[in-house]
């Protein structure tokens, strides 16, 4: 039945016994399909309280402009004064859009000492669900640890909510405000005052309160959010109570392995056992995203133990279909039995699952028409799931092992394809242009799936493109005259000619300023000092060189290869320097130089293609050149290639 949501003040002034019960609270939901989401909100109420055994339903607002009384599914004494209700309904939405799903109730309990007059404050959650078609479906977070949960004066404190999300979305915790009337702040609210620490991990949802300094009743605010691919897909806030007592026990040990990964159709087990430094039994439990998957759950044996030394053994036999970008999180709960308040403590452990990697990458590589190279692999029988595969290239090679957890490809790889799950060969030409000589090109390939997860890299691969045309070597202000210098420019002779071509060879440069071309020398020398250029005044410089055998056949031309052009721009004491490097061969590092007194000095030496000057002064002028060093990756061309800029 639809109500108002007004009707809540009528509720207050005909029950004014009800408001002493609220001690925590959650909404969570999951998709029925289409716009259909049923919604469980999760409220745990001071059992003394006759308001929490009359609360047979609550007033949920849906955030489209409705709300309905939900009603009441479980109603479960815990002891220890806590009662759960559990209030369950499916709600159908009109339309995609983000909707604030809330409940206001009167009131929380009495007593809580970071929420001035708490008895006469509401309890108020809410959660955000977004439905976008282009996202997909969303169920929320599913609070495995319930908020039930004790701590000592003195005694560091941690509470885990083991979130498990069945969509496998990345999660991010953060502590907010509780909230009261009409979902505002309550007045006056704080923190809990702690000797050092009380904050949450945003990672992985630990609640670390180091130290609780006064005994009472505390309420907290954990605001759990969703993302996928980048976008948040919804949130959940959880408003739970802890009661710190004084006492003079110690939180019982947890012993287990850290956060670690299984290829997917492997088996991971390990062993966790529990210990109590005061001597107390222990019960040791555990909850987490393995658990509740419904192929191939992971399983606890026994499920919990209890005692001096409890243990039990984690177990589980994974399948492709448990592969994803996020890990699932294992949480150990640990409890002891000391009198008159037990202890607990928590920690987890992260555990990715990984796809295995493509097998039998292989590159052969073909000169005609152009340099291409053809990469071949072996079906990705290993997982039905794969979405895609990833064709990866890079200039020269990184040959390294990758490490047990490592996916996908590291920096310094360029993606160059995307291609069907079933696919198993790929011709790479560059994009029609064909590839730079003297330079080793090398391939990984690695399997994608749905949400992103990349698998272990393939083994890689490298071809050398055959040096069978002249390469430029060097394209460079000459460093001896910064100032108004010639251009320097040299070229190699091909080291594999076709038998065809006859002896002695000739070359003729070509020279590209600004976009005009000519040909500025012929011979048979491999250097030219271009005198008619000052780099300092060109826009774009470029050269390439044309080879000829004895009977004027030509045999190649070099790629071309492009001058450092140099560009500042002064700041707030700071110069911005960049530059260019269009050339064929591997860029390693540059030199930033600058002038002192007529000298230049080295100042920086980067990788990037830019620097920052921050040591300089306003309203001063300053000149720079750049020095930069590469190499060709055939054995026996000269290196490093030393190139500079203009001033």
């Amino acid at each position: 039945m639809r109500k108002l949501f007004s009707l809540t003040l009528l509720l207050v002034m005909a029950f004014p016994a009800w408001a002493t019960h609220q001690r925590a609270a959650e909404i969570t939901y999951e998709w029925k399909g289409g716009n259909a989401y049923e919604f469980t909100l999760t409220c745990y109420t001071y059992s003394p309280s006759p308001a929490g055994m009359q609360r047979d339903s609550l007033l949920v607002m849906w955030g489209d402009g409705f709300g309905d009384y939900v009603p009441r599914v479980v109603y479960q004494n815990l002891g220890d004064d806590y009662t759960l209700n559990v209030y369950r309904m499916v709600h159908n939405f009109a339309s995609s859009g983000t909707f604030v799903i809330s409940m206001e109730d009167p009131d929380r309990n009495y007593g809580v000492v970071n929420v001035p007059n708490s008895v006469s404050v509401p309890m108020y959650i809410e959660t955000e669900l977004v439905i976008n078609p282009f996202l997909g479906y969303n169920n929320s977070v599913q609070l495995l640890n319930a908020p039930v949960d004790k701590g000592c004066v003195g005694k560091p404190f941690y509470h885990n909510p083991s979130a498990y999300d069945p969509d496998g979305d990345s999660l991010s915790y953060r502590l907010v405000p509780c909230k009261g009337l009409n979902g505002e702040d309550i007045p006056g609210y704080t923190y809990p005052q702690s000797s050092s620490l009380f904050d949450i991990d945003p990672i992985t949802g630990v609640l670390q309160w180091e130290n609780p300094m006064l005994q009472g009743e505390y309420n907290v605010a954990i605001l759990i959010e969703e993302w996928r691919r980048g976008v948040k897909v919804g949130s959940v806030i959880r408003d739970m109570q802890v009661l710190i007592n004084a006492c003079n026990n110690n939180l019982p040990q947890i012993y287990m392995i850290d956060d670690t990964c299984v290829v997917a159709g492997g088996m991971i087990d390990f062993v966790v056992t529990g210990l109590d430094p005061d001597g107390d039994q222990v019960t040791l439990e555990a909850s987490g995203a393995p658990f509740q998957l419904t192929v191939s759950p992971a399983v606890m044996t026994p499920p919990t133990d209890f005692g001096l030394n409890p243990a039990f053994e984690f177990t589980w036999h994974t399948q492709c279909s448990h592969i994803r970008k996020t890990p699932y999180q294992v949480v150990i709960h640990a409890k002891d039995n000391s009198f008159p308040i037990p202890l607990s403590n928590v920690r987890a452990v992260n555990i990715t699952v990984i796809g295995p990697a493509v097998e039998g990458l292989q590159v052969e590589n073909s000169q005609l028409p152009t340099a291409n190279c053809q990469l071949t692999w072996l079906p990705y029988t290993s997982c039905s799931n794969v979405a895609a595969i990833h064709v990866y290239r890079r200039v020269g090679s990184i040959p390294y092992e990758p490490d047990a957890c490592e996916t996908g490809v590291r920096p310094g790889y360029q993606r160059i394809a995307e291609l069907p799950a079933d696919a198993t060969s790929y011709l790479d030409d560059n994009g029609g242009v064909g590839f730079d000589q003297g330079v080793d090109y090398c391939y990984r390939v690695v399997a994608v799936f749905h949400d992103g997860a990349e698998s272990r890299p393939s083994n890689e691969v490298c071809v050398q493109i055959p040096n069978n045309q002249p390469l430029m070597t060097k394209v460079s202000n000459d460093e001896s005259d910064l100032l108004n210098g010639p251009m320097l420019v040299s070229w190699t002779c091909p080291r594999e000619i076709d038998p065809q071509f006859v002896a002695p060879y000739s070359y003729r440069l070509i020279r590209n300023l600004n976009g005009v071309e000519s040909a500025v020398y012929s011979g048979a020398d491999s250097t030219f000092r271009d005198a008619e250029v000052r780099l300092a005044e060109a826009q774009s410089l470029f050269y390439k060189v044309e080879m000829k055998d004895a009977n004027h056949s030509v045999i190649g031309v070099s790629t071309p290869a492009a001058a450092v052009m140099l560009t500042g721009r002064g700041g707030d004491k700071t110069a911005s320097l960049s530059w260019s490097e269009a050339v064929p061969w591997v860029i390693d590092s540059t030199e930033v130089f600058r002038e002192y007194d007529t000298v230049f000095a080295k100042i920086a030496a980067t990788t990037a293609l830019s620097y920052d000057d921050i040591h300089v002064q306003n309203e001063v002028t300053y000149r720079y050149y750049v020095r930069t060093f590469g190499h060709y990756t055939i054995e026996g061309l000269p290196r490093p290639l030393v190139n500079c800029s203009a001033v």
